[in-house]
């Protein structure tokens, strides 16, 4: 997807609400004349009974997005071996030797070759990718942007800056920390500057592999109505961010990945409060605020997120979120709330997330192969990525809220 149309998505996600007439028709100008089924796909859907002012309808369009995308991509891979097949079949028709070795050098050699190409070379001529990004499996237009869609699938990830997911190199993930700092203080003229001091320290993790593998029969592929073998690499891209996303919330000293939970300042409720409110929520805000923190975003358990919806003035009867016919209440004192099953109940999380780092050593990548079962005519897709441990500079940068029991 183009980048300002995944901003689009990415907005309207975040909203949790559809498109605009103005993002609507940014989207059907972006397609192009020869694609009519995407357009009008598209049109039916922001005509049907629920308009583009859902989220159904905002989810529905992409795919169609996706879908047209995986086509073009297809398209072009085509080509490519129609072209290196016809370039084949001309050589041999002008030369029909190069098939076909001849002369005196023993097998074995690395002159006693033909230039008709082994199976792991055609596969690299017609390649768009390159195998860090899934080779001829995965074009590397699509693979490249893997990271985005795992983004937009992890509640965790969403929440985060571009600048907190970090990719890195090397076999471990090092990330600095400023432990103190002193020494600024106002200066006369001419007189010297003082000297400041940093105390610097450092948290190393080791880069982690996430990975899935699904068969699929060769009958499944051809017959079904919908681009099967997307939709098998989108279910496991989803796995794979709910996996990182429960270890990236509660993870725990003896998990691959250490969550937030565990590295925050906690504050639990008085007794009787069985709800997080927003006013405890304006409370979490003023801690960062605080130790100079910037507030961003608020993770919220599913009952929270609830609560919070159905929160009301008080004597009034008025929802505090808004109207429940409009758009349910989706920030909290302007920071987006993303609700997410794997925190623990009655729990709500308010961070500062430009001081929560996550390194990425290598982008989920789906590989397909169609010869591990070959006598069973299945397919196999294989999705693997490696990710580094979550960091918080400060433990009061993500404060923790959590309600009392009942």
């Amino acid at each position: 997807m183009k980048p300002e149309l995944r901003k689009i998505f990415e907005s309207a996600e975040s909203e949790n609400r559809g498109l605009t007439a103005r993002e609507v028709a940014a989207v059907i100008n972006s397609i192009p004349a020869e694609e009519r089924m995407a357009r009008t796909e598209i049109l039916a859907a922001v005509n049907g009974e629920g308009g583009a002012d859902s989220s159904e309808v905002r989810d529905a369009i992409a795919s169609t997005l996706d879908a047209m995308e995986m086509r073009a991509s297809d398209a072009r891979e085509d080509r490519a071996m129609l072209d290196r097949v016809a370039e084949v079949r001309s050589l041999a028709a002008a030369i029909p030797s190069v098939l076909t070795p001849t002369g005196s050098m023993p097998p074995g050699t690395e002159e006693w070759r033909s230039l008709m190409p082994s199976l792991s070379e055609y596969r690299a001529l017609i390649s768009e990718g390159v195998p860090q990004d899934g080779g001829y499996t995965v074009p590397q237009e699509i693979s490249g942007k893997y990271i985005d869609a795992l983004k937009a699938k992890s509640t965790f990830l969403r929440g985060l800056p571009a600048g907190s997911i970090i990719p890195f190199t090397s076999a471990t993930f090092s990330v600095p920390q400023l432990v103190s700092s002193s020494g600024a203080d106002y200066v006369t003229e001419g007189q010297a500057i003082p000297e400041g001091q940093m105390v610097w320290g450092e948290v190393k993790f080791t880069a982690k592999k996430i990975g899935e593998v699904q068969w699929a029969s060769t009958e499944v592929l051809e017959d079904s109505a919908l681009d099967q073998r997307r939709v098998i690499a989108d279910n496991l891209l989803r796995d794979a961010s709910l996996k990182f996303d429960a270890d990236a919330f509660t993870g725990s000293g003896a998990n691959p990945i250490k969550g937030i939970v565990s590295q925050g300042t906690s504050t639990t409720l008085g007794t009787g409060k069985v709800t997080v409110t927003y006013d405890d929520l304006a409370d979490a805000v003023a801690r960062i605020e605080a130790t100079n923190g910037t507030p961003s975003v608020v993770w919220a358990s599913v009952d929270m997120a609830a609560a919070l919806r159905k929160e009301k003035a008080a004597g009034s009867g008025v929802y505090q979120g808004g109207s429940p016919t409009d758009a349910p209440a989706s920030t909290a004192w302007g920071l987006p709330i993303l609700p997410s099953a794997f925190l623990p109940a009655k729990t709500v999380i308010v961070a500062d997330a430009s001081r929560v780092v996550v390194g990425v050593r290598r982008n989920a990548t789906v590989r397909i192969s169609e010869d591990a079962r070959f006598d069973k005519d299945q397919v196999g897709f294989k999705l693997t990525m490696r990710m580094a441990g979550v960091s918080v500079a400060e433990a009061t940068s993500v404060q923790i809220v959590k309600a009392a029991a009942s």
